[in-house]
């Protein structure tokens, strides 16, 4: 038996180009939705990491008033280092044990870079749309880099100050000033107080030649100098660190 199927007659030229349209449409609209999609979440990364860069920058200023302090209060001994080797070391025996001890410590800056850091490893400064912001932060790193250059170098020239102390001051008068000394002591708080305390009797030096106390005061002198640098350089960064903060609260401060 002969089956007859229902006869379609053909589509209009019109009607393919309006299904074409209408595919293209839906297409396009796709397309549109997924690249807004992902640009309102590279948005809120932007945001999130914006936000977490101002936290960085408020801790950024608020440590580098402490250190520029500390570094203030290490300036003043020094004076007083290079006031008594002047005078004559051996009439204040206890206080040059006390400065000696007191300048081979050291306090650094230590910058809070989670933001950037997150910010590099999501894809770089890509992410901010402000190239205002971009340079900044780039300006910023820049000054760190010159800080952290000169701590490096502070260390290193402390490193051979602890060396020289060591064969020259008394052992048992560094071993009383160790136990008297301010456990809970820090560096980078606000207080004046000192972490030794002038030792009220101080043996002898164990090499009192003067070429050896010369380069002794040299080496405990060079480290305040450098202070001296990096606080110049804390300044700047402090205003720089200021200005930015500014910028991305009246940019996002809203959306932090």
């Amino acid at each position: 038996m002969e089956v007859h199927h229902p006869h379609h007659p053909p589509k209009k030229v019109s009607e393919y180009f309006t299904e074409f349209i209408m595919l293209f449409a839906a297409v396009t609209l796709g397309f549109f939705a997924e690249n807004l999609r992902e640009h309102q979440i590279e948005k809120h990364r932007e945001i999130q990491y914006l936000k977490n860069i101002h936290l960085d920058l408020e801790r950024d200023i608020a440590e580098s008033d402490k250190i520029i302090e500390y570094n203030l209060e290490k300036q003043k001994l020094g004076k007083q280092l290079a006031e008594l080797y002047s005078n004559g070391y051996t009439s204040d025996l206890p206080k040059f044990y006390f400065l000696i001890k007191s300048l081979s410590l050291r306090s650094y800056f230590q910058h809070s870079k989670n933001g950037i850091d997150q910010l590099k490893n999501a894809g770089g400064l890509r992410l901010v749309e402000d190239d205002g912001i971009i340079k900044k932060i780039q300006l910023l790193e820049i000054r760190i880099a010159n800080i952290e250059t000169l701590q490096e170098a502070m260390d290193q020239n402390l490193m051979y100050l602890r060396i020289k102390t060591g064969t020259i001051l008394d052992a048992n008068t560094s071993y009383r000033m160790n136990e008297k000394q301010v456990l809970n002591y820090s560096p980078n708080s606000s207080s004046k107080t000192r972490r030794f305390e002038i030792p009220l009797i101080a043996n002898h030096l164990k090499n009192d030649s003067p070429d050896s106390i010369n380069e002794l005061i040299n080496l405990a002198l060079a480290p305040v100098n450098t202070s001296r640098y990096i606080n110049g350089h804390l300044t700047q960064f402090k205003k720089q660190c200021i200005e930015l903060n500014k910028d991305l609260i009246e940019k996002y401060g809203s959306e932090f």
